[in-house]
């Protein structure tokens, strides 16, 4: 089973964070709070679920935002590729699960396939860290070789912690021969009390014979007391009856007077109805009065608005709906006039502007203004503008080209007048070539004054080195020469006559060092610079000679300048008048042309019937005037045509207008005046068709009110008529007479009904008020006497208590049985405790017994194997005594206990057994070990070892390792360190 992917949707620091293609042997590297510990737990959660609020383990809720959880993807040998999602939810997430063939029901699928693995079992096996290590140094001595045992068999000193604390319980509640434990204390009670019991048991004859007297007085008692308030409950009754007998009397009158009354037939408020339906028929016969009034007046009104006959409302109406129409058109009428005077008058203007003949006005309309004829006459107008625009640049710069060529012979003709003869230029000639030796004498001196320059550079450098050789030699001297003379002396005084040749020999070779730094550089650089000065003093000399002849050589400089300036005006007034020649060419070619294109326009002009002479320039404006003059043209034909259509069909109208009104004998001979007398009558006749319509409305209204008043009359009467059979009489009279009866028998029904509410269901077994009053003083006599009786029971009851008070002050035999028994029993629910603890403890060292005997030999065998590597072989086997502990046996054959090993020795042998018990349990449990920091308190070769033992058991379990240690990081490649640091979401402080 290999963890293929990581990914985080939000856990702890952690968001939408992925590590995937995790290898067989995965290192998370990063510094501290980056993030391993996170990762750890949030692959717990994933598999074993979030843990509860309730729990004190770290929930890693984010603080930035709101999901919570994520997934991991394994890849196992059964089911291929699984996917396990687990995000906020329930207590402990909603979790689902995918594998490749759909989606499986994540609380069936991951307990099989975890195998049963719980968090807990998984941390003890297949996940530790430093704080795992360290806890073995905290152990006492004498408990390290259990808790490595423990460790071996189930991965965590679990078991061991459980059989520890059992053990103390057990001490805790029963030490055979001690005092404090409980059930010790509770056994020593015990035993007093039973002395007690025994005591108490003589004295309980006299005890029970009391008791039983007591008892029966108790029972008399009671039964006086429930006699007493029976009584007293009858007493009550019975004052009670005799309170309320004169309200019994008129309820028994009341059911008397109804009996009389029998039956009596009348409806429900029948009275008030009659007396509702009379006002309703007086209101209803005034109402109908009214009514038949108002129809009368309405008939009267739509006689007087009858509308005239003659009068055609709907022709009339025409008339008035034409008429905005017939205004629009004399409106048109007027607008076509102002249109067509504008129109005639640009017209003209167009004409005037073209000086257009007027036999050509008429053709107007013919001429040919289209696209074709003004491509043409544009193609045209513009190739002659062209045209004539380069002639006149043309002309312009031939007149600019004689200008220059009539300066250049100006010019070349001044030049020629400053020339000397022939024959003096030659001699001039023969002089400055004389003369061009002198530069080359002035480069020759220019040179000798660098080099001289150079020289006294060099001598005064040199100058200086003599000087600090001097000073150097000299002190080196005065030292040689002083030791030399204390040389002297001391072998004058010691007589030491060899020493003395030494020291004379030694001041002689001090003088001739001195003597010896001369400059013998200087000396020659000295000579050489006046070699050199006395040459450029000639050169200077020879100069001098030569300056007197000068101005014989200016002059013949002078002519040389101007024969090369002549030669070069005469080359460029060569050119410039082939250059003209060219122009000129090219003038008469293009003059041609233009005379040409101007052809061309005159015979569009022409066509146009434009005048000859009319400016070429303008023959565009002039085109797009004839095109406004001839559209100008179709309008006015087209206006004058639409106004004739216009004047035809007012006429028409108008006519037709006048002939109406004729008709109706009101003669009108103004259009306006005739339409205006239409709409007022249109407006007074429709205003009485509307009245007429709303009174028709009335009094078709007035007519259905009449009908339904006679109904509501019709309906009354025959209601009254139903209120006389429902109460069994003919008339109103009888009707009346039994309303009364009526009145009165509900009445009673009232009073009768309240006082069966006063009364309740009350028992009166008796006849008269006297037979109460004999009653009530019966009752109240045996109350009497039995109340004397329950007060001298009282007293002799509180006799014998005292009594018993007396014999209970030493404690009783029954309450010496009962503390006897609750000790006693308190006891069997103690012994019970301790026995459960024994069961468990047996329960423990039996199951310890079966790890030990069935898995725990294979692991201490691997486990022996993997510390023996990781030692360097220094230790080579692993043992259990015969009293349970562990012991290891060094190369030497000599045994240590685990607590006798150092601490980094002793943290070997504890990753040595928790590996060996993952190797034993991988092939039930297939999961990945996870190691946060394991080994950090290793040397580096021992680091080294541990790695390589971890690399070999990668080869067939998974391991993730979790360090912030660089040391480690470096032992592996780059492809299976996974940096956190860089994965890690970056903060943004400043928000």
């Amino acid at each position: 089973m290999k963890l293929k992917q990581i990914h985080i949707y939000g856990y702890g620091r952690l968001h939408d964070f992925t590590a995937d293609n995790l290898s067989d042997l995965q290192l998370f590297y990063g510094e501290n709070e980056a993030g391993k510990s996170t990762i750890m737990s949030f692959i717990h959660s994933i598999l074993f679920g979030f843990p509860t609020l309730q729990q004190s383990e770290l929930r890693y809720e984010p603080k930035t935002q709101s999901s919570y959880g994520g997934k991991l993807i394994f890849d196992t040998e059964k089911y291929g590729e699984v996917v396990i999602e687990r995000v906020k939810g329930k207590a402990a997430g909603d979790v689902t699960v995918l594998l490749e063939d759909g989606p499986a029901e994540a609380s069936d699928f991951l307990p099989k396939l975890l195998n049963g693995m719980d968090k807990k079992m998984y941390r003890s096996i297949f996940s530790f860290d430093l704080q795992g290590l360290q806890e073995i140094q905290h152990l006492k001595e004498e408990e390290i070789g259990k808790y490595l045992i423990a460790a071996a068999t189930i991965g965590s000193d679990g078991l061991l912690r459980a059989e520890q604390q059992i053990q103390k319980e057990l001490q805790e509640l029963f030490k055979p021969g001690g005092r404090r434990p409980i059930l010790n204390d509770l056994l020593k009670n015990l035993r007093q009390q039973d002395q007690q019991l025994k005591r108490a048991k003589q004295e309980n004859a006299a005890y029970e014979s009391l008791l039983t007297e007591i008892q029966k007085i108790n029972s008399r008692v009671e039964a006086t007391k429930e006699f007493l308030k029976q009584k007293k409950i009858k007493s009550e009754a019975v004052n009670e009856l005799f309170k309320r007998w004169p309200l019994i009397m008129e309820k028994d009158q009341i059911k008397q007077r109804l009996l009389e009354l029998g039956p009596v037939h009348f409806p429900a408020d029948g009275l008030k109805r009659l007396e509702k339906y009379h006002d309703r028929l007086l209101e209803l016969s005034s109402t109908l009065q009214t009514v038949h009034q108002r129809i009368r007046s309405i008939e009267h009104e739509i006689k007087e608005n009858a509308l005239r006959q003659e009068f055609d409302l709907n022709k009339a109406q025409i008339f008035v709906n034409e008429w905005p129409q017939q205004e629009q058109g004399l409106r048109e009428l007027s607008n076509l006039d102002h249109s067509i005077a504008e129109e005639r008058k640009k017209f003209d203007a167009f004409l005037a502007e073209l000086h257009y003949p007027a036999k050509m006005v008429e053709k107007i309309n013919s001429l040919n203004l289209g696209i074709d004829m003004k491509a043409r006459m544009t193609e045209t107008l513009q190739q002659y503008i062209r045209s004539e625009d380069r002639l006149k640049d043309l002309a312009d710069r031939l007149k600019d080209g004689r200008k220059v060529v009539i300066d250049l012979e100006n010019r070349c003709k001044e030049i020629e007048q400053q020339f000397v003869s022939e024959s003096v230029f030659k001699e001039w000639r023969i002089h400055y070539e004389e003369q061009a030796s002198t530069a080359s004498l002035k480069e020759e001196k220019s040179k000798l004054e660098k080099e001289i320059e150079e020289l006294e550079k060099r001598k005064k450098h040199e100058k200086d080195l003599l000087h600090k050789k001097k000073r150097q030699s000299l002190i080196v001297s005065a030292t040689f020469l002083f030791i030399s003379l204390g040389m002297l002396i001391w072998s004058f005084i010691s007589k030491q006559w060899s020493m003395i040749f030494a020291a004379i020999l030694g001041m002689t070779f001090s003088g001739y060092f001195i003597r010896k730094v001369e400059g013998t550089g200087i000396d020659f650089i000295t000579e050489t610079l006046d070699g050199k000065r006395r040459g450029l003093q000639k050169l200077e000399e020879q100069l001098k000679r030569a300056a007197g002849d000068n101005h014989i050589t200016h002059q013949y400089e002078d002519q040389q300048r101007l024969r090369i300036k002549w030669k070069e005006d005469y080359a460029r007034l060569q050119d410039e008048k082939q250059r003209v020649a060219e122009m000129e060419n090219s003038f008469h070619q293009l003059r041609r042309i233009v005379e040409v294109e101007e052809r061309k326009l005159n015979e569009i002009k022409a066509e146009l019937g434009l005048d000859e002479g009319f400016s070429h320039l303008k023959m565009e404006d002039a085109f797009s005037m004839l095109k406004n003059l001839q559209s100008i043209s179709c309008q006015l034909n087209e206006a004058m045509a639409k106004k004739e259509r216009l004047q035809k069909e007012q006429g028409k109208w108008t006519e037709g207008l006048f002939q109406f009104l004729s008709n109706v004998g009101e003669p009108v001979h103004e259009p306006a005046q005739a339409v205006y007398f239409l709409q007022e009558t249109l407006k007074k006749e429709q205003e009485k068709k509307i009245v007429i319509k709303e009174l028709e409305k009335k009094l078709s209204e007035l007519n259905i009110d009449v009908l339904q008043l006679k109904n509501e009359d019709s309906a009354i009467r025959s209601n009254m008529k139903k209120l006389f059979e429902a109460a069994q009489v003919d008339d109103e009279e009888d009707f009346r007479k039994k309303a009364k009866l009526s009145e009165e028998k509900n009445i009673l029904l009232e009073r009768l009904s309240l006082l069966e509410g006063q009364l309740g269901e009350i028992m009166n077994p008796f006849h008269t008020q006297e037979e109460i009053q004999t009653e009530i003083k019966y009752l109240k006599a045996e109350i009497e006497k039995k109340s004397q009786l329950l007060e001298e029971d009282r007293n002799s009851l509180a006799s014998l208590n005292q009594k018993l008070s007396f014999l209970e002050e030493g404690g009783t035999y029954t309450e010496q049985l009962h503390l006897f028994r609750q000790m006693r029993s308190t006891f069997n629910e103690e012994s019970r405790n301790w026995a459960k603890l024994a069961i468990a403890l047996k329960l423990l060292e039996k199951i310890m017994k079966k790890y030990k005997e069935g898995r725990f030999p294979q692991v201490i065998r691997q486990a022996a194997e993997y510390f023996s590597f990781l030692t360097d072989h220094e230790y080579i086997h692993l043992h259990v005594k015969a009293d349970g502990n562990l012991a290891v046996e060094r190369k030497d054959r000599v045994l240590f206990a685990p607590e006798e090993l150092s601490k980094g020795t002793g943290e070997q042998l504890y990753i040595a057994i928790r590996l060996g018990l993952v190797h034993v349990m991988k092939k039930e449990y297939p999961f990945p070990v996870i190691i946060d920091d394991g080994f950090v308190n290793f040397d580096q070769a021992r680091t080294k070892r541990m790695l390589e033992l971890v690399q070999t058991i990668s080869l067939d379990t998974q391991v993730l390792l979790f360090t912030c240690h660089r040391h480690i990081a470096g032992q592996f490649s780059e492809d299976r360190i996974f940096h956190l640091q860089q994965r890690l979401p970056t903060l943004n402080l400043t928000e």
